[in-house]
């Protein structure tokens, strides 16, 4: 029993840590290095992510700079950087890649509120499901148990899903925060 609880607490880390990476890259209003970092770009014939073949920095809340190990692939990076559909200005100085993010306007920030509530929800559901799966588990033991170890257990469950959609909770208004600026 005590392992069943162990290993939903587990799942519903995972789902919440699962989450955490899904809005990493959900912009705010300021600059950050994870919203270029992944993208694919086409060099020395295979698929590279941006930051395996570059450095990046922000030097202000508005610009992202990156920085080519070879020069040779500035044109790729621009192209890719163009072409990922962020919505921002891309411009190669034959030494850099400066990137520039407009302003959100409150309909965009609006749009990523949303976009992080219904990825909120997503991960609700999930974790519902997980605490289902786990109290079935533990009723197929009711007759082993006893029916007051499976009730104890049951709402042990419930404590620990409650706990866990309660710091959801918290990492969703920081990432609103976040969103307003």
């Amino acid at each position: 029993m005590e392992n069943i609880i162990k290993t939903t607490k587990e799942k519903l880390e995972k789902a919440k840590a699962f989450f955490e990476e899904e809005i990493r890259s959900v912009r705010t209003g300021r600059a950050n290095s994870i919203l270029v970092e992944d993208i694919k770009i086409d060099v020395y014939g295979s698929s590279m992510r941006l930051k395996d073949c570059a450095s990046i920095t922000v030097p202000d809340a508005m610009n992202i700079v990156i920085s080519p190990w070879d020069k040779g692939n500035m044109k790729a990076i621009e192209d890719a950087i163009r072409n990922s559909n962020l919505g921002v200005g891309v411009v190669n100085n034959g030494e850099t890649v400066r990137v520039t993010l407009p302003e959100l306007s409150s309909e965009r920030r609006e749009e990523m509120k949303k976009m992080v509530a219904k990825k909120s929800e997503e991960t609700k559901i999930a974790m519902r499901n997980i605490r289902r799966e786990a109290i079935d588990e533990i009723k197929k033991k009711e007759k082993e148990l006893g029916e007051d170890v499976v009730d104890r257990a049951e709402k042990e469950i419930q404590q620990v899903l409650d706990k866990a959609i309660g710091e959801l909770e918290v990492i969703v208004g920081k990432k609103n925060k976040e969103i307003n600026g």
